[in-house]
């Protein structure tokens, strides 16, 4: 009886390719992975641009950096679930233009009905992180939860539920990676803080807690050695940035939100926790009355003509930015600082009618 013949590496591939296809076959509707999401959003957002690549397994795996048989065990998934066509256009893996509102009616649970509006939510929040670093890695991540709702454009850029227009972000990317770096090595930083009215020539060694996102401006939120303090710095401000090799222990209460004092009104800290009271008229009076500035805001007197609230919270800053928006439809009560203050900017405002 002769020997049996070693099998070659391609006939090795062919059976595990083999294997794969029948255990997918097995499964109704396969979940997409990671790289397939990756794959499909390819396929969609950048093939239609450029005719002349050749989108196929070789290409995609070194694209990904991956093995020849993770492209092919993803695009199998995709092919399970009509994503994209079963058989190459001129060399290139393609996405399966067949789609119909049959699929939500006939096909579709009621889970992923409901996801309809949670992906197109997700797809309207994401302008809030245009320009960005986190932008790409949201999106990728909306192509992996909810393949087959992203695969109608129309779906995915403008749901029946989405986020008004936000302001964007201008963002220097290479201090946004230095900083990043710095948070998940729990490394030490140094720069230069150049922001008016600081000194521009100091430099900074901080411990990096978090980076905050609030309304169109990234803040580093970190411990400042030389201040013994906590402290919001400015991303587009910091230059000359280095990341230390000393490291530093992440405090168990580093979240900004410990630092506000109970304040729901962004990226702003300080060590001093007041009482603030504020009535409000008008239109705003109603308006205030399902809107929370703080966790303990509560109503402390209703009649037709204004409601007044109390709350506690460390952000006067941003408390009396939102009195100013409102006008002569918010009047602080208290704390005597923020009334102080108040009164002196509507009497310089005076001053500018006055001239």
């Amino acid at each position: 009886m002769g020997m049996s013949r070693k099998l070659s590496e391609e006939e090795k591939l062919q059976r595990q390719i083999r294997r794969d296809e029948k255990s997918v076959e097995k499964e109704a509707h396969p979940q997409v992975d990671k790289y397939g999401a990756k794959i499909l959003r390819i396929l969609r957002e950048e093939a239609p641009d450029n005719p002349g690549i050749k989108y196929n397994s070789e290409y995609f795996e070194k694209r990904l950096d991956v093995s020849n048989i993770t492209v092919l065990r993803a695009i199998k998934k995709l092919k399970v679930n009509n994503l994209i066509k079963e058989r190459q256009v001129h060399g290139s893996y393609a996405i399966e233009e067949k789609f119909s509102e049959e699929f939500y009616s006939k096909h579709c649970s009621d889970e992923i009905k409901k996801n309809v509006s949670l992906i197109a939510s997700l797809g309207g929040l994401l302008q809030q992180y245009k320009n960005t670093p986190l932008y790409e890695s949201v999106k990728d991540l909306i192509y992996f939860l909810q393949p087959e709702i992203v695969k109608g454009d129309k779906i995915f850029s403008s749901g029946r539920v989405i986020v008004a227009p936000q302001m964007e972000y201008d963002i220097n990317i290479q201090s946004w990676e230095k900083v990043y770096d710095a948070l998940l090595k729990n490394r030490k930083l140094k720069f230069r803080y150049t922001k008016p009215y600081t000194n521009n020539k100091a430099q900074r060694i901080v411990w990096p807690y978090q980076l905050v996102l609030d309304n169109g401006s990234v803040y580093l939120f970190a411990y400042s050695e030389y201040a013994d303090l906590v402290l919001l710095y400015d991303l587009n401000y910091m230059t000359d940035i280095v990341v230390l090799n000393e490291g530093f222990k992440l405090p168990k209460d580093y979240d900004i939100n410990n630092y506000s004092g109970g304040g729901r009104l962004g990226a702003f800290k300080d060590d001093n926790k007041q009482t603030f009271k504020i009535r409000f008229t008008d239109y705003a009076k109603d308006w205030i009355k399902h809107h929370k500035w703080a966790d303990d805001q509560k109503v402390i007197k209703e009649t037709d003509e204004y409601t007044t609230i109390q709350f506690s919270s460390a952000q006067e800053e941003k408390v009396f930015e939102q009195i100013m928006k409102w006008g002569s439809q918010a009047e602080p009560l208290a704390p005597r600082t923020l009334v102080k203050r108040w009164k002196e900017e509507i009497g310089a405002l005076w001053q500018k009618i006055q001239k």
